[in-house]
């Protein structure tokens, strides 16, 4: 048995009832005029309600953003104070450590040249009784 056949014994509606019934199952007039803005008027009301209340939410979170804004600026300012103190703590730290080696290698030094002063005033401490030994003994040599 084909489609056709089968569907041959069967009554068809206009399509214009069909068209009809799903327009009233969706709650849209069938004809256009006043009928169809008093329907839609509740739904306009509703919305302009909806957009009240989006425009005040907006508002809301933009206020909030800009507290929020104002809040991370002042942490940020904070921050950046304490960072600045800190750098300008571990200047003044390694200028006296820079300090402290120079006075440390200026003491070191002296206390070389102090050695060396020393040894050389052993030496000649040392040197001198000879000196004056051959001096003299020179000095003989030539008076008589």
């Amino acid at each position: 048995m084909s489609l056709l056949s089968a569907l041959d014994g069967l009554a068809m509606r206009p399509l214009s009832t069909l068209l009809d019934r799903f327009r009233r199952g969706v709650a849209v007039p069938a004809e256009v005029g006043d009928e169809l803005a008093a329907e839609l008027a509740p739904v306009f009301a509703s919305l302009e309600g909806l957009e009240a209340e989006a425009e005040a939410v907006r508002r809301a979170y933009a206020e909030r953003a800009e507290e929020r804004l104002a809040e991370g600026r002042e942490r940020a300012a904070g921050i950046s104070a304490s960072v600045r103190e800190r750098a300008e703590e571990e200047r003044s730290k390694a200028a006296e450590e820079r300090w402290s080696r120079a006075r440390a290698e200026a003491s070191a030094l002296e206390a070389a040249g102090r050695a060396e002063a020393e040894r050389i005033h052993e030496e000649a401490s040392e040197r001198i009784p000879v000196l004056v030994a051959d001096l003299v003994a020179h000095m003989g040599e030539e008076l008589s």
